[in-house]
């Protein structure tokens, strides 16, 4: 809470008639707050008035729009009553010191105020034994849990919180039913804050033992013992007991994982496991849309005019799970675009996929991939074919590793503009191999909100037949989220990228292999590639060698279903300056946008719509508006 005192009137208005008797007796609740003009604290308040108009909801059990009371001695009662429920609600937020007093005022109607001064929450302590435990283990397991005292308050909320924390502690060192034999807490008002009082009994160490598998006909045993977090013999720990259940959760086969001791196995300090599973729809199809791009709600895409240019896209996929019952699966996809495309092209791809897990190595998946792939930018039109292998394997601490290889055979026409002389490689042949490396500490793919994540991308791509020799490519990616509140309903967002092709001029790189800004998912201001200095005298951008993008949002969940986003973007291309005088661009600058989104929270992730306004927009070239629908947050 930020505000030391904050003062909550309540209101309760009663329609005096016929003396003493009273009817149609009703109570209202106000809350007023006190802002500070500075723009953090104004922030600061919003939030906090957010989760106190929340909590308050809970306090209003005094309200009695529908009862009446008859005369003095039964509006007291009533008051009486409202004053204890206030109390104890108080209480249970961690508000032990609240001041609550109230006055009547005998008037046409009656009026009665009650005053609450919540005060501070206070602190809270931790006395915590262990049951035949030595000092230096009751001493060692205290220090852990002082560690997670830090962010706790007195809240019965947060009491609960950290007995299940306490608990879980001792199911992470061995100890697989530990028991609570006594859990009381005092108040100590002169010091504001609340002493937890514990008493565990941690059982008997154990380790794992064998494990028994309940399963379905279609899944062989050794794809569910591949990715089980434990050895045999090893000491309990139930993070591996959940890490197991997510990575099997992951693999999309299963729709239930249930994973306990056998009871009825246990002999010892040995504890088999028993993990159950149900079987996930065998089949399953995805359908979407993707739109960017608006200018005077003009749906025409157009090839030489790069400011109309639209992308509409349409995707239709469908994926078989498990097809011989080691965990593989075949996927198919199929891209399009409804829109008219100039010179008779058309926007498409086909994508056909399989991987297969523990290939080489214990949980490890390789994917083999063939595509077809047709599109046209602000820049070019490109039709690709690709067949490519992959393998990930993940590594401890939330890490997972990629490497693979992929051979493409790419056909571009860029109207001319770039290709000149002996350089005019329109078609050709290229091997690259990229190693990625991703560390994703975050809570959510689609709707982060806490943690971090980290990506980095390295390919070496060797062209055949070409001028152009070797090019290596770096993409390093940096996004944040952090909780303003602790419902996690307003969230801090962040994303910074860089991006950069090594190995030759900026000349002698292929149009399609250079890097540009601007997009759905970079400065969404701007359109597809179009955040980018143009050429001079023509309306198609140069890219370059190197970008610097980062984005910050301030979410905001206004209920279940609803939420907004306030947004600024910003990137800038270095070395994109050409050998040839007639290929110059205008001024090198930062690009920048800023805008508001919608977002409709699903059952699969959230449904993006954002609308961005470019600064410093280039007339006849940057529309006024851009507007973007997708799922999942921008990052």
């Amino acid at each position: 809470m930020v505000l030391k005192f904050l003062p909550i009137f309540l209101s309760l208005f009663c329609v005096l008639a016929h003396g003493s008797d009273f009817h149609d007796f009703c109570y209202k609740a106000d809350i007023i707050l006190k802002k500070d003009q500075s723009i953090f604290e104004t922030l600061a308040d919003i939030i906090s008035e957010s989760q106190i108009m929340l909590e308050s909801k809970t306090l209003r059990v005094f309200s009695q729009q529908d009862k009446t009371v008859s005369n003095m001695r039964a509006l007291k009662e009533r008051i009486t009553q409202a004053v204890e429920a206030i109390h104890k609600k108080a209480h249970m937020q961690g508000f032990y010191g609240a001041e609550i007093h109230h006055t009547i005022r005998k008037s046409n109607p009656v009026e009665v105020k009650i005053y609450v001064n919540l005060g501070n929450k206070f602190n809270l302590k931790l006395d915590a034994s262990y049951v035949g435990q030595s000092d230096d283990f009751c001493r060692k397991h205290m220090e852990i849990l002082h560690s997670d005292l830090r962010r706790f308050k007195a809240s019965i909320e947060e009491i609960k919180a950290l007995i299940e924390i306490a608990v879980r502690n001792m199911k992470q060192n061995g100890f697989f039913e530990p028991k609570i034999l006594e859990q009381r807490v005092s108040v100590d008002y002169e010091k504001h804050e609340a002493t937890l009082h514990l008493m565990i009994d941690p059982g008997a160490k154990v380790f794992f033992s064998d494990v028994r598998i309940k399963s379905f006909p279609n899944i062989k045993d050794c794809f569910v013992k591949n990715r089980i977090a434990w050895s045999e013999g090893e000491v309990f720990d139930i993070s591996k007991v959940e890490e197991t259940t997510d990575c099997l959760m992951n693999s999309q086969i299963f729709s239930k994982v249930k994973i306990k001791p056998d009871e009825d196995a246990i002999l010892g300090d040995r504890v088999p496991m028993l993990i159950e599973l149900e079987e996930e729809k065998r089949h399953t199809i995805e359908i979407g849309v993707l739109y960017s791009g608006m200018h005077d709600m003009n749906f025409k895409k157009e090839s030489q005019t790069q400011k109309k240019l639209k992308s509409i896209i349409t995707r239709f996929g469908w994926t078989n799970n498990n097809v011989y019952g080691g965990g593989e699966k075949i996927r198919l996809m199929v891209e399009g675009t409804p829109m008219r495309v100039s010179d008779k092209r058309s926007d498409y791809a086909f994508e056909a996929a399989l991987s297969q897990p523990d290939i080489f190595l214990r949980n490890n998946t390789a994917e083999y991939c063939v595509s077809r792939r047709q599109e046209l930018t602000n820049v070019f039109f490109k039709r690709s074919d690709q067949v490519s292998v992959r393998f990930s394997y993940p590594l401890p601490n939330s890490l997972l590793l990629k490497i693979g290889g992929c051979l493409e055979a790419n056909s571009i026409d860029a109207s001319e503009v770039f290709f000149r002389g002996k350089n005019s490689d329109k078609k050709y042949e290229n091997f690259s191999i990229p190693v990625e490396i991703i560390l994703d500490k975050t809570n959510d793919l689609l709707n982060p909100t806490s943690g971090y994540r980290v990506e980095g991308k390295f390919s070496e791509i060797f062209f055949k037949h070409s001028t152009i020799g070797i090019l290596k490519t770096l993409n390093l990616l940096f996004s944040y989220n952090y909780a303003l509140d602790d419902l996690k309903r307003t969230i801090l967002a962040f994303k910074a990228r860089k991006k950069s092709v090594f190995g030759q001029k900026i000349d002698l790189i292929p149009i399609d292999k250079r890097i540009y800004t601007g997009g759905i998912n970079s400065v969404r201001g701007f359109s597809h590639q179009m955040a980018t200095e143009i050429v001079a005298g023509e309306e198609t951008p140069m890219g370059g060698k190197s970008s610097l993008e980062y984005s910050a949002e301030i979410r905001r969940r206004f209920s279940e279903s609803f939420g907004g986003v306030i947004f600024f973007d910003g990137s800038k291309i270095f070395q994109n300056s050409s050998i040839h005088m007639d290929l110059q661009t205008e001024k090198k600058r930062w690009f920048y946008a800023v805008g508001i989104g919608i977002r409709y929270f699903t059952s699969i992730g959230p449904i993006r719509a954002d609308f961005a306004i470019p600064i410093r927009r280039r007339r006849g070239i940057d529309s006024k508006l851009q507007f973007i629908m997708s799922l999942g947050q921008a990052f």
